[in-house]
Parts: structure tokens; sequence; C-alpha cells
């Protein structure tokens, strides 16, 4: 039994009338606890003194009724909705109401609820319409009865209206628009949001719109509006009208198009219609699709474009584009010419032997017919059709053979040994050309001409080689001869090689072994001897003649007259034994020079006597001594003249050189003359040649001494352009100076002396230097600002930076507390300072020599003095003692990265 219950004592609580409670009282000396349930099923436990109270309500207080949600007794409902009718009880007693359902069974029925039905129409039909009835028992006895009625209408419906459609230019087409609704709907047109324009062009059909002779200006959104005005459905389809127009060639499209057989080519179609149409290309001969038929064909179907990887030369033929739109296609066909590359199918080589006459035909094939010509690989010119203009023996001839094919002859009569080579083939048409090479190999007999030695040397039984190079075309067979006796099977000699390149190697232990031998090449065209002479080589004959060329004081030079007999073999030096005194020959120094060098003998003492003899050498020894001389050296004097080395144009009087204002200047060391070199003395005079000859301009000449020994090029500077000069140089020791070496040159024209001889010349000189200047004085600026901002130094820095009414800077407390702390300075007197005036620097006091203390030093609160800044530079100025009669100021500047000392001095007495 449903009960209201509270608990005495207490205040009934307000709750919601869904509230039901169940009495459950246990003991009523305890504490009485009720449970309330809510619909959603949830338990609340009341705790409170006493017994409840509870009642129950009152029978007949409300009469249950059946309610239909939606409430309307007629409801309309669109074909093909889905429809949802909720049958409820309306009562304060639900569990009185039994056998609640629709009379229509036919449809879906749920309990979403206590005394709630949903009956569920999926997809509303036409015939579903009528009385819906829900009934339900009260209290087993009473019916209770609930009806609505359900309409059903057919609405708005698109049976035939695509959202896009597309007519063509110039026909006429009916734009789509079927529409079904029951009632029957209304229908209107509106064309970009107008009404249809009235126009014998548009007449307004049941189905559709119909446009007369459509043109470019239809396109646009056209709006086809339906409604039924009894149920009030209104429904839009705008629909998309695009004019299409059939495709049509444009531009000048190629119809005739060449290509090279296995090189990759293309060909373009291009159409305008609306849309725009693709493309498909047709080989014509075969009505294939190129776009499928295979990889060497890519056909791109937007632009039109054919694109053959690798042409063949079964792809001549016609080609045929097709574009089309849907509205239309259009054709366009391209001839395509295969150019086949040449290609030579038969040349020969040939093997002929002297006299005989060549002929070296030559076939190639291609498309178009190649040009076939000819030439010798040692030659760079191509031969002619024809005779040759500079051998007549030679001739090129072109022949016709089956289609596609020609040939070339080429025709050499009485074959020379030079016509022996390389011939090309070279065969070319549009497509390029192919080269192949023939060997045409020209035979002869023997011959010796390329085999150099014609006579040999040796002694004391030396082995030696003889050779003999046989040329000949085939090879010949070599066989060796001693005045005419053969030696092959000799077993004295040994014999490498039969041909074309045979040695023979001879050691020859007696005088039988020289003579004349020779060595006989034989071929099938003939055979040819060659001679090679064996003879006995000896030391060369005494000299016969030694002269003096120049003698100094501690050198001679020489010249020889050479042997009456070299022995066979060329002379290799000259060699002189030399002594002075009574010295015997067995201790004399020995000198030896190779020929064609200066023959000079160095290091003689001056005013000793020597005794001389020379002898001749070669290959193989040394010949007698013989040509003696005698002869006393010159007493010390000055060096020699001095040798210059700048060479002088054998037409010219004079040396260019190769500046305006300087010239370098080389020279030998002369002979000294018993004392060293010690200087050179280099003069420049201004000279100017009248009447042939060279006269001094001034007597105001420039000399430079160069201290040096072994000095040999020296650039005299500050000279004048274009002026002439004489230069004079001598060497100096101790004895004086030597004969001046002299040269005369002259200076090129500068860039002064140019613009004073050129009146176009737009710069002056002095436009030159204010030039120099200006860019001097600007770079002086840039580096007075860097050392303003770097080293706080510099003319801007004095300017800007040391005011006298400058603040101490905060960090100047900072360091000299930091530093009296780290450095305690040294305590002098100035008592002793004034008394050190006239003392020398070893009299000083201890404490005026006290060092100062070591500024190579890391500050461990280098963050008190910078303010953390590690960039920032630290000036330390210390007084330091006076020394030798000078104030030190010694400054310190320390920028966290090292430290750098200076120490400025300044006179005791100055006002500093």
């Amino acid at each position: 039994m449903n009960i209201y219950c509270r608990s005495p004592g207490t205040r009934a609580p307000h709750y919601p009338p869904i509230i039901r409670a169940r009495c459950a009282p246990r003991d009523p000396l305890a504490t009485t606890e009720f449970t309330l349930i809510l619909p959603q099923g949830k338990w609340f436990p009341l705790v409170g003194k006493g017994s409840p109270h509870c009642h129950t309500p009152r029978r007949g207080a409300h009469r249950p009724q059946l309610e239909i949600f939606p409430v309307q007794e007629t409801q309309v409902k669109a074909v093909g909705k889905n429809v949802l009718l909720t049958c409820q009880v309306n009562t304060q007693q639900p569990e009185l109401i039994t056998e609640q359902k629709y009379t229509r069974d036919r449809f879906q029925v749920n309990v979403i609820g206590p005394q709630k039905l949903a009956l569920v129409i999926n997809n509303l039909r036409e015939n579903d319409q009528g009385n819906f009835t829900c009934i339900a028992t009260y209290q087993a006895t009473e019916q209770l009865r609930k009806s609505v009625i359900l309409k059903t209408y057919v609405p708005v419906t698109w049976e035939d209206a695509p959202e896009e459609q597309y007519p063509l230019l110039g026909e006429d087409y009916k734009v789509k628009c079927k529409v079904t609704a029951r009632p029957a709907p209304h229908v209107d047109w509106q064309i970009n949001g107008r009404q249809v324009p009235k126009d014998d062009r548009f007449v307004m059909e049941t189905d559709g719109l119909l446009i007369r002779n459509v043109q470019v200006t239809d396109d646009g959104t056209y709006t086809c509006r339906a409604f039924v005005m009894d149920t009030g459905d209104l429904q839009r389809r705008e629909i998309k009208v695009e004019v299409h127009t059939p495709p049509k060639m444009i531009g000048e499209m190629v119809t005739e198009l060449e290509a090279v057989e296995g090189e990759a080519t293309s060909m373009t179609c291009q159409a305008d219609g609306k849309p725009p149409p693709t493309y498909t290309w047709i080989k014509a001969s075969t009505g294939k699709n190129l776009g499928t038929y295979s990889d060497r064909f890519a056909v791109n179907e937007i632009t039109g474009q054919l694109s053959i990887l690798k042409v063949s030369r079964e792809d001549n033929g016609d080609f045929k584009c097709i574009a089309n739109n849907g509205a239309g296609n259009v054709e366009q066909n391209v001839h395509l010419t295969v150019i086949v590359k040449p290609q030579i199918v038969e040349l020969n080589n040939m093997s002929l032997s002297t006299g005989k006459e060549a002929i070296i035909e030559c076939r190639a094939s291609g498309n178009p017919p190649p040009v076939i010509s000819f030439r010798k690989l040692s030659s760079p010119k191509k031969m002619i059709i024809g005779l040759q203009p500079d051998d007549e023996r030679i001739s090129v001839q072109l022949q016709e053979r089956e289609k596609g094919h020609k040939a070339g002859v080429l025709t050499i009569s009485s074959l020379e040994r030079t016509d022996d080579g390389l011939y090309a083939c070279i065969a070319s048409n549009k497509g390029g050309e192919d080269i192949k090479n023939a060997h045409l190999t020209v035979e002869f007999a023997p011959s010796f001409e390329v085999t150099p030695m014609k006579e040999a040397w040796s002694w004391d039984r030396r082995p030696v080689n003889l050779t003999c190079i046989a040329e000949s075309i085939p090879n010949a067979t070599i066989t060796w001869f001693l005045n005419n006796r053969p030696i092959e099977k000799d077993s004295s000699f040994l014999k490498i090689g039969n041909g074309p390149i045979s040695n023979l190697l001879v050691t020859p232990t007696d005088r039988a072994f020289y003579g004349a031998y020779k060595c006989l090449a034989k071929n099938i065209h003939g055979e040819k001897v060659h001679e090679i002479m064996l003879r006995e080589a000896s030391v060369p004959t005494a000299v016969i003649g030694a002269k003096i060329e120049v003698i100094t004081a501690t050198t001679i030079t020489f010249s020889f007259t050479r042997p009456s007999s070299t022995g066979g073999r060329p002379i290799s030096a000259y060699v002189v034994q030399y002594k002075n005194g009574s010295v015997g020959w067995n201790e004399a120094k020995v000198k030896t020079w190779a020929v064609g060098n200066s023959y000079i003998l160095e290091n003689l003492k001056p005013q000793d006597t020597y005794s001389l003899r020379f002898a001749a050498q070669n290959e193989v020894g040394l010949g007698p001594w013989g040509a003696d001389i005698q002869r006393t050296m010159p007493k010390r004097s000055s060096p020699e003249e001095p040798i210059i080395l700048n060479d002088l144009p054998p037409t010219e009087e004079f040396i260019t050189s190769n500046f305006p204002n300087k010239f370098d200047l080389r020279w030998k060391k002369p002979a000294d003359n018993g004392e060293y070199i010690d200087e050179y003395q280099i003069k420049s005079c201004v000279v100017t040649r009248e009447n042939n000859a060279w006269v001094n301009v001034d007597s105001d000449c420039k000399e430079q001494d160069l201290k040096s020994t072994e000095l040999t090029s020296y650039t005299i500077i500050d000279l004048q352009p274009d002026t002439f000069y004489k230069i004079e140089l001598r060497a100096h020791n101790a004895i004086g100076y030597s004969i001046p070496g002299e040269i005369y040159l002259r200076t090129i024209r500068g860039l002064e002396t140019n613009m004073l001889h050129n009146e176009k010349t737009p710069l002056s000189s002095s436009l030159l230097i204010a030039v120099v200047v200006a860019a001097l004085f600007v770079i002086l600026i840039i580096i007075d600002v860097s050392c303003f901002f770097v080293n706080d130094n510099g003319l801007l820095w004095l300017m800007c930076g040391k005011k006298k009414n400058r603040k101490p800077r905060e960090d100047d407390a900072k360091l000299s507390s930091l530093y009296s702390w780290r450095f305690p300075l040294p305590y002098c007197s100035n008592k002793d300072v004034s008394s050190t005036e006239g003392t020398s620097p070893g009299n000083l006091s201890s404490c005026d020599k006290l060092p100062l203390p070591d500024v190579n030093f890391v500050f461990e609160g280098k963050g008190l003095l910078n303010n953390g800044n590690k960039d920032s530079k630290i000036r330390i100025d210390t007084g330091a003692p006076i020394e030798d009669g000078f104030k030190r100021d010694t400054t310190v500047e320390y920028d966290m990265k090292k430290s750098i000392s200076r120490t400025s001095f300044a006179g005791k007495n100055s006002a500093v």
C-alpha cells in the first residue's frame, strides 16, 4: 500500500508529488528508518524519533485519462517520413491501469515507460492514413479510449532535375525539372535570380524549361521552384546550366614532322571548346589508340601532346589527333617522316703490294639515302668526289644501290708505301653520320731506312750490341755476316731476334772481330743489305795547345786546341794538372771541366808561379799530358769588371725598363783578384742622345752603395718616366774599385707622363693627388672612430672623453680599494726622492728599487669591478716611484681577457 509518511516532531518535508514512500518501521524505541524511492529507482534513508504517521490518499480524488502525443486530433504527415505516436495514462494510480494497447497492430509498439506506449510507423505510406486508437482498462472494469486521425500527403519530389545540365550551342534544349506531389504542385522558374524573360526562346513546360537556339549567354544558374498551397510544401532546385561548344582546332598545327630513329620526339594538337576537350591519338595505318598501345608512346589527354620515347622506322606515316568534349569532336592528321641514321653495312680491309691498284668500296643505308665520303686518318681533309687535286692517283665515285642504299668507291692506282694506313668511310644524312675505318695494307720489300746504326765502337774487349731494323710487309727474316762470312752458327756471337728487329752481341776478344758486319733482310717481295762497321776506339791524343784567355790574381781562364785524334769517341772533358814551386807532379792538383763549359781555374794564389799541363778525356779514358804552361800570377788588385746580365736587344743601344720609375739590374759576380768583394756601387746618371753619342744631362748622378758580398741583383728606384739613364756598376775590395760595367736604359712612360702628353685625358695630376688624399683622410677617420669605441683612444676620444670636470667613475673607488687590498703599494718617503738627484741608478734606495706589482693577475671580484660586463675594460692608474730622474706612470688596462701594462715617462722637472 502506498502511503505518505513523516516522523513525529518534525516538519513535513516538501517532497515533490512524484516521490512515493514505503513505510518500514523497525524498533519503536529506536531511531525509525524510512526509505524513499524515486521514479529513477534511488533509495534515500530518513532518520527520526518515534513512530511515523502514515496515511493513504482518498479514493476518487482524480479520474485517469489516456493522452496521445502529439495532442492534435488530426495530424497531417508526409509520405516517406517516420511517425511516432505516444499513448500515456494520466493518473495518480498507474498501478490500477492494465491492458494498455493500440487497436492497429500492424505497426511496431514499444513500451518506453510506466503506462507509456510508442507506436512507430517507419517510411509512412499513403494508405497508412486513418484512425489510430489507444485503449486501456482501469481497475479491471472500466475501459479508457483515445483516438487521433492521421492524414498523409505526397511532398514535392524531384523526379528528373539534374543539378548540372549542359546544352549545346545553337541547338534547342530543355532544362529538365520534372517534379511530383499530391496535391499537384505549382512550378515556376528563375534565371540568375530573375524571372524568365518573356521571350519566344524560353518556353515553360510541365517537365522543364525549353530554350530554343541556345546561346553562350544562356549560361547561368536556373532555379526550379515547386510548391503546394494546401500543405505549404515549398522546394527549390538550383540547376547549373553550362553551354557546351564542340571543339575546334586552333593555332597552326604542324602537319609534317621529321624525327630521327632511336631518338625522342613529340607532336601536339590544340583545340578550343567548352568544356576543354580531351585528346586521343590514333595511328592511321592500324587504327590503334596510342595511349594504350605501347610503352613507347605517351599521350597527355589534357594538353594533346603525343610523345614518342624512341622513334622506330615503323612509325613512318600518318598520326590522327581526335579532340572530344562530349559536345562533338574534331580530327587532325600529322605525317611523321622517320629519318633513319646512316649505317655502314659493308667496308673491308685490303692488302696489296706496291704498284698495284686498290679499290675500297663502302656501302651504307639510311633515310634519306646517305652521302658517302672518304678521309685518310692521317689527313684532316675529306676527299672530294672525282680526282684529288693533290694526288691524281686517288679518285672517289658515288654509286646507287638498292633502295635506301648508296655506295662510295675509293680507287688508288700505283700503290706506294705512303698509301698504307687507315681510311675512314663517312656516311651522313639529316639523322647524323656513321664512321667506320678500313685498313689498307701496302706490302713492300725490306728497307733499312729506320736503322740509324752505321758504325759501332769497342775497346778492351767490351761487348757491343749491333742492331738492324728492317721495315717490310710482310716481316723480313734477317741474317748476319762479318766481312761477307756467315756467322749465324758461330758461338762467338749471340743473335737475338730474326726480324724485323735483330740484335747481334759481339765481344771482340781480338782484332779479328773488328770489321764490316752486314745484315741481310729478305721477304717475298725482295731483299736488302745493311752494313755496320765495328771499330776499335782509343784514348785521345795529347792536347795540341792551351791558351790563357783571362788571368786575374786568383783565376785563369783557358781555351784549348783539340787533339789531332779523338780516338774514335767524342771528347767529354778537359783535365788540368797544376802545381806551384818545386812540388812534384804526383802531388799536383787536378781540375776537370766538361766540354762546353767555361774553363776557369780558381783559388790560385797571387804572385805565385804555377806549372800546368793538360789532357783530353773520352769514354775510353784520359789521353797523354801535354801543352805545358808555366805562369806567375799577378799581384792582388781591385776586382774585375762586373758583367751585367740584362740582355741588350740586338738592334738597340739601350734596354727598355718594364716600369716608369724603377729598373731591375742583374750581374755576374766578378773575380775578386785576391781580396774579397765587400761592396758594390751603382751609379745612375740622366743622359740624352746627341749626334749619335750619349751625353750627360747634368753632373748630379745618384750613387748607391750596397754592403754585400753575394749580391747579384738590385732594383734601382726613384727613376723618372720616359728618361734615358746610364747605369754604372763597380765592385769594391780592399784594393779599390773595379772598372765599371755599364748599360744604358730607358724608362717607359708613366701615368703622369701620359696625362701630360695626352690632351684628351680627363684627370690631371693634381686631381689624382686630391683623390688619394681624400681617400687617406676617410681611412684615418674610420681608424680614429674604431679606436674611440674599442680602445678609448684617438682624437675623437681626446675631444669627447677627457674633460676636466669629469665625474669620477664609481668603478674607480672599487678598483682602488680592491687593488690596495690585493697588492699594497710600497711606502717611500718623499725626502728620499729629492736626494736622488745626480745619483746613478745603482745608488737608488731599496725603496726606489721595489718593483711594481705584477699586473698579469686574475681578479676574483671582477663582477664588482665591471658590474658583470665581461667585455668592459678596467684602467688602473698608479703612481710609481721616481727612477733615473723620471717619473713613471703605470696604467693597467684589464678587459677580462688580457692585461696590458703601459708606462709613460715624464721628466723629473716637468710640470707634469
